[in-house]
């Protein structure tokens, strides 16, 4: 029996960049301020020309991550609604130019209590140390689903559990919104050596690549999973910062 996997933090936040006609890449929020815009010399360089040459940037205040339009041509959006400065949560959806990003971080648990501190007694920490003090860097981060197609809540989720429920009922983690979308469709099991993709008892069919998954099988990422109508695919962030999916 496979035990199940514990939660390991990432060393620092993610962003995983989704261009028009680009293979999906993550970069790592390593350092502030982190500039984005089109000019090369940009800590995320996106070659759009919606973006400004200097569209925007991530700054932080204490523990938390700010992300504010620097008066760009086109601005920016978080969640489809548009801002001029926001404080980014984890999976926010970012739209700049033709390019969506999609933020990741998992240092939720210690920000309340950092900022409830006096902000006027505490020197600002270098920023990797305010992630990751006294932790080892993640054996494995949390996997992500990608919808491609089909009627969810929202556009990408976390697999931060043991047990991601697919389907319609309160406790899915997965949510699918359609008129017939089944109550419980299919299970991703986080465990020790990966992810696993299960069917339920509702009997719903599930291909994975294309193929049907009679039984409980393992996930690789760029996977594609096809459940009660919804096609999504399976990614798996790398501990590493810049790496390009392929």
């Amino acid at each position: 029996m496979l035990s199940s996997l514990p939660h390991h933090r990432q060393p620092f936040p993610l962003l995983l960049v989704k261009g028009p006609q680009r293979a999906t890449r993550e970069v790592g929020i390593s350092r502030t301020p982190f500039t984005i815009g089109r000019k090369p010399d940009n800590d995320l360089c996106l070659d759009d020309t919606a973006v400004s040459g200097c569209h925007a940037r991530i700054v932080q205040v204490q523990n938390v991550l700010i992300l504010e339009d620097l008066d760009s041509a086109n601005g920016i959006s978080v969640n489809e609604q548009k801002v001029d400065r926001r404080h980014l949560q984890d999976a926010d959806s970012i739209r700049i130019g033709t390019h969506r990003l999609i933020f990741l971080d998992d240092r939720t648990d210690g920000t309340e209590e950092t900022a409830s501190r006096d902000m006027s007694t505490i020197a600002q920490p270098p920023f990797t140390e305010g992630f990751a003090r006294g932790e080892q860097a993640p054996a494995s981060p949390a996997g992500v689903i990608e919808i491609l197609s089909g009627r969810t809540a929202q556009p990408h989720y976390r697999l931060t559990q043991p047990k991601s429920l697919i389907g319609a009922q309160d406790d899915a983690v997965i949510i699918l919104t359609g008129w017939f979308a089944p109550k419980a469709a299919a299970t991703i099991s986080r465990r020790s050596d990966g992810y696993l993709v299960s069917p339920t008892e509702s009997g719903r069919r599930i291909l994975l690549n294309g193929r049907l998954v009679p039984h409980e099988h393992p996930l690789s990422h760029g996977d594609v999973l096809e459940v009660a109508g919804v096609t999504m695919r399976f990614l798996l962030p790398s501990p590493t910062k810049d790496r390009l999916y392929d």
